[in-house]
C-alpha cells in the first residue's frame, strides 16, 4: 500500500514539475526551447543518457525535454539543501561524493539502470569553463559494462545563457536553448572498441557532434 502511495505521489509530482518548468522557462527566463530528436529516446527499459555539461541549468532542462523520467547522478551535497534536496530525493537522484572513488554511488547507478530506469550522466564530471567538451571520466564505462544498457547521447546548446559558469542565480536567456537527442547506441557497439580510451573517445565524439562543441585537446 505504501509503495502504491509513493508511485502516486511520484507521478503527481512529475506532472506538476513538467508544468512548472514549462511556465518558468518561458517566463520569467524567456527561453525558447527547441527539442530535437525527442522520439529517439527509448520509452522503456534501462538506459544510460550521456550529455555535455555547460551550466547548472542542464539537469532541469534535460529532464524537462526528455519524454520519460530521468534519474540523475549528482553531487551528494545537493541533498542537504532545503527544498532542493527533497526534490532530488523524490526524483530518485543518485548522490555522488565529489573527488572520491564513490563505490556506493556506482552501485546505486548500476541498480537504477538494472531496474529499468533511465540514468542521466554528465561524464565530464564538472562544468566546462572553457565551453569545450572536457574528457569523459571512466565511470560511465563501469556502469555500461555492468548493465549492458543502450547509451543515448544528448547535446545541450545555450543552457549557459540561463546560468553562466560560476553563477548561481538564473537570468533571462533571451534566446534559443536546444536539446538534441542522438540515436540510441547498443552497448555492444561501444564495448567492442579495442580500449577504454577508444570507447570514451567514441562517446565524446557523439556528444560533441550534437552539442557543436570542440573536444578539449587533452581528450
Amino acid at each position: 500500500m505504501r509503495a502504491l502511495g509513493n508511485r502516486i505521489v511520484f507521478h503527481l509530482a512529475y506532472v506538476c514539475f513538467k508544468v512548472v518548468f514549462a511556465i518558468t522557462f518561458r517566463f520569467p527566463l524567456l527561453v525558447w526551447l527547441r527539442i530535437e530528436g525527442r522520439n529517439r529516446m527509448p520509452r522503456r527499459g534501462g538506459l544510460i543518457v550521456v550529455a555535455n555539461h555547460l551550466s547548472l541549468a542542464d539537469p532541469p532542462i534535460l529532464w524537462y525535454a526528455a519524454p520519460r523520467h530521468l534519474c540523475f547522478m549528482g553531487r551528494a551535497d545537493i541533498l542537504s539543501i532545503p527544498f532542493i534536496g527533497a526534490i532530488a530525493r523524490l526524483a530518485k537522484m543518485v548522490p555522488v561524493k565529489q573527488r572520491t572513488a564513490d563505490r556506493n554511488a556506482l552501485k546505486l547507478a548500476i541498480e537504477t539502470v538494472q531496474r529499468g530506469e533511465a540514468l542521466a550522466i554528465f561524464p565530464e564530471g564538472e562544468l566546462s569553463e572553457s565551453r569545450d567538451l572536457q574528457p569523459f571520466l571512466p565511470g560511465v564505462l563501469l556502469i555500461l559494462r555492468q548493465t549492458r544498457a543502450p547509451v543515448l547521447p544528448v547535446g545541450l546548446v545555450g543552457t549557459d545563457k540561463i546560468l553562466p559558469y560560476g553563477k548561481l542565480v538564473p537570468k533571462p536567456a533571451l534566446g534559443v536553448v536546444r536539446v538534441r537527442f542522438g540515436e540510441s547506441i547498443p552497448a555492444e557497439q561501444i564495448l567492442s572498441l579495442p580500449s577504454s580510451e577508444a570507447q570514451l573517445a567514441f562517446l565524446e565524439e557523439q556528444v560533441a557532434r550534437l552539442s557543436g562543441q570542440r573536444r578539449c585537446p587533452e581528450s
